[in-house]
């Protein structure tokens, strides 16, 4: 249980971090279109350490990373407690998300060879997000919005004598070229629609605490309910992640239909209690998009730390234009709701691109994996 009690444990600090920081920017003075630049910094620094980290830990190995990377998210996530304006808060952002991009794609490759079950291990990390979104949004209530990047940096810190104890016996490692062109030409058909069905999400998230503000949420039981709903989703995620043993192909295509329904219901949400049943189709709908695609990594490749790196550095990218995004409409329209339907959209357009990139490439039935023998 050591790689699922460490998935947990840095999901749950890099959530209880990430969760209350478009509140913590707009304390600090920032504009919407700021926090959007604030939320996009941090996950363009992800999106670059994972590519680099996700093909050296298939170079050299994954233990030097993992362990480098969780070490250096530990001190990161200290530094956000010290921000008193919106420039610095943008700079230990930074700071975070690079660090925090190091070890996830050596944690998942090493989870699949050492024969974990992938739905159960990812189940874990969404447990850990649900517990660290909750606790940050319990501690903010009772103290200030601050507190939470403190409990942030303990539960970094746990990780850390874990990952110490883990065994690396055969540490897997190989020759990747820089730019891995094959690799991501096979993964072709997992990469664009996912990029593109989470920027729309992304364009939500970047003002989603400020939409919950709008349904009452408002007051000193504001940020209960910020962890409360993104708890929901998470917990969910846990439960119904266990559970999915289809194909990856189907995961996919039915995760991001439940996505583009799921955009669409936001808007007609009036109240907090309305939007909470929301939450469980949202967390079934990432469940199924992504078990499928992380299943789809490691049955389709050798270099499963660069690709399953690349497909990290997917969903930031997504995250940085989702956000800008997000941020400018919010900014041009005044409407907390437009996001949600530019990502209903934004679904559509990546169910059409699944399909299609599938039968371009010869895949409109079940997908064999290729003999992916590794000498370790």
């Amino acid at each position: 249980m050591k790689a699922e009690s460490l998935n947990f444990l840095s999901n749950a600090a890099l959530f209880s971090s990430l969760l209350l920081v478009p509140l913590f920017a707009e304390e600090l003075g920032a504009s919407p279109a700021e926090i959007g630049i604030i939320v996009a910094a941090y996950s363009m620094a992800n999106m670059l350490a994972s590519y680099i980290f996700g093909r050296l830990s298939d170079i050299h190995g994954r233990r030097i990373f993992l362990i480098s990377g969780l070490i250096l998210s530990s001190v990161t996530c200290m530094l956000q407690y010290f921000a008193h304006d919106a420039i610095m808060l943008l700079v230990t952002r930074v700071l975070l998300g690079f660090c925090a991009g190091i070890y996830p794609a050596a944690l998942l490759a090493y989870a699949y060879e050492n024969k974990k079950r992938m739905s159960k291990f990812l189940a874990w990390g969404s447990g850990g997000w649900g517990f660290g979104t909750l606790i940050a949004g319990i501690i903010a209530t009772m103290f200030s919005i601050r507190e939470p990047f403190l409990f942030s940096t303990l539960l970094m810190f746990l990780t850390i004598p874990i990952a110490l104890k883990m065994p690396f016996r055969g540490d897997v490692k190989m020759a990747v070229p820089l730019f891995p062109v094959k690799v991501i030409k096979k993964n072709l058909s997992v990469y664009l629609p996912v990029l593109v069905r989470h920027t729309g999400a992304c364009a939500i998230w970047v003002m989603y605490p400020m939409f919950i503000r709008g349904l009452d949420g408002s007051g000193n039981a504001l940020f209960l309910w910020i962890g409360i709903m993104y708890a929901i989703n998470s917990f969910t995620q846990f439960i119904v992640m266990q559970h999915l043993k289809s194909r990856s192909e189907i995961l996919i295509s039915w995760g991001i239909m439940a996505s583009i329904v799921t955009f669409l219901l936001f808007p007609m949400c009036s109240t907090i209690w309305e939007l909470m049943p929301t939450q469980i189709l949202l967390a079934v709908s990432w469940s199924l998009i992504y078990v499928g695609s992380i299943k789809f990594m490691m049955a389709h490749n050798k270099e499963r730390a660069t690709a399953t790196g690349f497909l990290n550095s997917i969903l930031q990218m997504s995250a940085i234009v989702g956000a800008l995004v997000g941020g400018a409409i919010v900014q041009v329209t005044g409407d907390m709701l437009a996001p949600m339907y530019f990502a209903a959209g934004m679904g559509g357009v990546a169910f059409i691109l699944y399909f299609g990139i599938r039968k371009a490439q010869g895949l409109g039935g079940k997908a064999k994996p290729r003999n992916l023998t590794v000498k370790s």
